[in-house]
């Protein structure tokens, strides 16, 4: 099915996309994937020098920009928290101009807490979600090369070391099942000019190296959500397809087969971020690593629109996934401002909710609209809406996403 819950010209490039991929739309099925919210990113524009970084976030179409972080010093590595409520990122720790630590925000950009309080000369960085949003993984690392994968509570409590890998860790990440851990490596004996990527399962046992080219640096590897296919980073060049060695975005199977390279071009690609459905990536683009703009393509590596436009360097990308109730069918975007309307219940049909959401929207947003009761969620710039009606089985539901500073 495509995914819906982006803007139309998005579901349209996509729909060419996949039919020139010789792949139609599923057909309507009961579904409760999330719905896709928006794009976290970490940016230097605000910074005259272009060094320091905030964490900004904006909508699918790269409208509704958002300025999250308002400190002097760095802040990136932004992951969303399952329920799409808060973000995790990394620091710079304070009296030090090279370590980090971690801190948390609601999707607002209030509420801002340091969680981790590294020892000197050690560093807290690259956070990850687990299910749920019950802990945060994340890497701690100290001079020299030793790093290891570390875990705590969702509010910086109970630190400990989770996973002590024979090689120094990046980049850590559960599987969407809990089972495996994901993480990216150094295996240069010296320096950090080789990475490769490994699964483990979580008692630690079972290492295995997914991909791993001798003398590239194979990083920044991300579960799709459904944990099936693995998105990564890569300056290899398998059968001549990186002649110019510089980085480019891939994915493969969760076992490590089937991987292929996405992006062909002479351009630094990295930092591939799956969308909620697993049918999008955002990534970054650029010259060289330190210029770049988000850009989106299918997760077959059609290229669809460059997200941002700014001299410097936005990188990072990370999708915010809001929580959807089950339903029988996507219908479609209502409008630019109401996307990905779905609808449960016999009798309703898609026209009747995309009518309904249409409706709602254009009314002024009120409490209730055509017999139904509205409910709305914000979530930071995006806000989730439910329209509900009778209960058991006489119930019938609209839910949608509506998309606030939306290109017109």
């Amino acid at each position: 099915m495509i995914p819906t819950s982006l803007p139309r010209y998005v579901t349209a490039l996509l729909a060419c996309a996949l039919a020139a991929l010789g792949l139609a739309p599923a057909a309507a099925a009961t579904v409760d994937v999330p719905f896709a919210g928006r794009i976290a990113f970490s940016s230097v524009r605000t910074d005259p020098q272009g060094r320091e970084f905030d964490i900004f976030s904006m909508n699918a179409d790269g409208s509704g920009l958002r300025r999250l972080t308002t400190n002097p010093e760095t802040d990136r590595q932004s992951d969303w928290s399952p329920g799409g409520r808060h973000l995790a990122y990394s620091i710079d720790k304070p009296g030090s101009p090279v370590n980090f630590e971690l801190a948390r925000m609601t999707a607002l950009g209030t509420g801002h807490r340091r969680l981790t309080t590294t020892p000197e000369g050690q560093s807290s960085t690259q956070p990850s979600w687990l299910r749920g949003g019950r802990a945060i993984l994340f890497r701690r690392s100290g001079r020299g090369r030793v790093s290891s994968i570390w875990q705590m509570g969702p509010s910086g409590e109970r630190p400990m070391v989770r996973f002590a890998p024979l090689h120094s860790p990046l980049y850590p990440s559960f599987a969407p099942n809990g089972r495996r851990v994901l993480y990216a490596a150094i295996v240069s004996p010296s320096g950090d000019t080789d990475r490769g990527i490994f699964t483990q399962n979580v008692d630690g046992s079972g290492m295995t190296a997914l991909f791993d080219v001798p003398g590239a640096i194979d990083s920044a590897p991300a579960w799709s959500p459904d944990g099936e296919r693995i998105a990564f980073e890569s300056n290899a060049d398998v059968g001549g397809g990186n002649p110019e060695r510089d980085m480019e975005v891939w994915v493969m199977d969760a076992d490590g087969g089937s991987a292929m390279q996405l992006t062909r071009n002479a351009a630094h690609d990295e930092g591939p971020a799956w969308s909620p459905d697993g049918r999008l990536l955002a990534y970054t683009s650029g010259p060289d690593d330190r210029h770049g703009d988000i850009h989106v393509m299918t997760a077959g590596g059609r290229h669809l629109r460059a997200l941002t436009a700014d001299p410097g360097a936005d990188e990072s990308p990370d999708w915010q996934a809001i929580p959807a109730p089950r339903s029988d069918a996507r219908c479609g975007d209502a409008d630019r401002a109401a996307l990905d309307v779905r609808r449960a219940g016999s009798g309703l049909r898609c026209r009747d909710a995309l009518a309904l959401a249409r409706r709602w929207v254009r009314a002024g947003r009120p409490r209730r609209v055509g017999g139904y009761a509205a409910r709305t969620t914000d979530f930071g710039g995006i806000r989730r809406v439910l329209l509900r009606r009778g209960a058991g089985e006489r119930r019938a539901l609209v839910a949608f996403v509506e998309q606030h500073g939306a290109r017109r």
